[in-house]
């Protein structure tokens, strides 16, 4: 088990106790990749993803004192919104056509000083501009791994895609970033 599992692990057996900090920490960690995924799969802009994430995390809380996961949170919750969204397309088809409508890892800035800050938080825009150049599928994989701390094998299983797919998108992304960044540094 790694740090990040049992981090989620800890939170998760005082979600169980009713701690509502704890169910706060689990929405801010995971929120913003969940819903970056849910907008991969509907491919819409608009806030069909954000409410999708939002009613996983709302269950989630209904379903705390019972609540049993036997994988990772954070592939529990891609799953479930995976499930959502097929949940949501599923009910679209039933209806008559109506037309359809990150939060990066802390880096310990409190011992940066404003100098340092300032450089890291330009480099950290930077490498999120050439983050986003990427292929869709490749840039989801990418941020999937690097910023939500899943596995290729929880990556390939939530998208249904081989982890012989998983290791080629990596594979891309950074090979991809690392020829921009020396690109980029070159012209600093």
């Amino acid at each position: 088990m790694n740090i990040n599992q049992t981090e989620d692990f800890a939170l998760l057996m005082r979600l169980r106790n009713d701690e509502e900090k704890s169910f706060d920490q689990l929405f801010k960690k995971y929120y913003p990749g969940l819903v970056r995924f849910g907008k991969s799969l509907l491919r819409s802009s608009d806030g069909d993803a954000e409410d999708l994430v939002q009613d996983v995390f709302f269950k989630l809380w209904e379903a705390r004192k019972g609540l049993s996961i036997h994988s990772a949170l954070n592939s529990f919750l891609y799953i479930s919104v995976r499930n959502r969204v097929n949940d949501h397309f599923r009910k679209l088809k039933n209806q008559p056509t109506l037309g359809i409508d990150f939060t990066e890892e802390k880096f310990a800035e409190e011992y940066l000083i404003p100098d340092q800050l300032l450089i890291y938080k330009e480099l950290q825009l930077d490498m999120d501009q050439m983050i986003s150049l990427l292929p869709e599928r490749t840039e989801l994989v990418f941020r999937m791994n690097r910023h939500d701390h899943l596995s290729y094998e929880e990556i390939a299983q939530i998208l249904a895609i081989s982890i012989n797919s998983v290791k080629t998108h990596m594979y891309r992304a950074i090979k991809f970033l690392k020829e921009n960044f020396r690109h980029y540094n070159s012209h600093q």
